[in-house]
């Protein structure tokens, strides 16, 4: 059985007491969502990064209580342009920035290039025996999940984070994605099921009963103005047959015999 569970590891710790110390707030920089699987011999919190990383996630906005920040990570499948093709969500990890390093430089010369270090993992977890897939992204809905994360970071302690949180999508958002993506799937399968549904020998039957009745009455004037019938010209319905025996087949919807 592979390791399940949730874990602040051993850096994420030691940023937490840094953060506590020098009074600065605790920076989460990204979330990120893998397909590792933590080997047993490994504990999770001496982790620095995830196994396999796949896909950035995102989160909720933290929410305090007490000594303990909650927020929800979240994946989706219609982030950063849309997943294309499918995975196994077995781990994930919250990252966040340590004040106390100072940038670096490589590639020192002309240009310089900048270089800040203290990233660290904050928080791992792993899904063990019980990975979930995430399909690829489809116009016929998304496909999205959710985990609920706790960090305790002491008393005073304030948790800020740098980068969007879109674990929520706001009315305008739902608007928009029921507008582009939903509704022309809604109008296809209306279309499909009213052509089906007109199709169907049974359906509008006061219709029908209208067009029967159009034509009785269309056969009468032909019957007056294009033959040599003289007298009174009639026609007869059959809303019943008591008194009448017949060969045909009573047609009840039609009011007609058919032979």
């Amino acid at each position: 059985m592979s390791q399940y569970g949730c874990t602040i590891t051993k850096k994420g710790r030691e940023l937490i007491a840094k953060v506590l110390a020098s009074k600065t707030p605790l920076t989460l920089t990204r979330v990120m969502m893998g397909s590792g699987i933590c080997p047993d011999d490994v504990f999770p919190g001496d982790l620095q990064d995830l196994i396999e990383p796949v896909a950035a996630g995102t989160s909720s906005t933290p929410v305090y209580d007490g000594d303990t920040v909650h927020m929800t990570v979240e994946y989706r499948s219609d982030m950063n342009g849309g997943l294309d093709h499918g995975f196994w969500i077995r781990e994930f990890g919250v990252f966040a920035k340590d004040p106390t390093v100072t940038p670096h430089v490589e590639n020192e010369g002309t240009p310089e290039e900048y270089v800040e270090d203290g990233e660290i993992l904050l928080y791992y977890a792993t899904l063990g025996d019980y990975p979930q897939w995430v399909s690829a992204f489809s116009d016929t809905g998304l496909d999205v999940r959710r985990y609920p994360v706790s960090i305790t970071v002491g008393e005073g302690a304030t948790v800020i984070i740098d980068y969007s949180p879109e674990a929520f999508m706001t009315s305008e958002d739902v608007e928009e994605f029921c507008m582009i993506s939903m509704l022309p799937v809604f109008m296809d399968e209306a279309r499909k099921l009213i052509a089906e549904h007109n199709a169907d020998p049974d359906a509008h039957p006061a219709i029908l009963n209208q067009i029967s009745t159009v034509d009785s009455r269309l056969s009468l004037l032909e019957l007056m103005y294009n033959t040599d019938v003289s007298g009174n010209p009639f026609t007869v319905t059959f809303e019943t047959l008591t008194g009448l025996v017949v060969s045909g087949v009573w047609n009840t919807t039609q009011k007609r015999i058919e032979f």
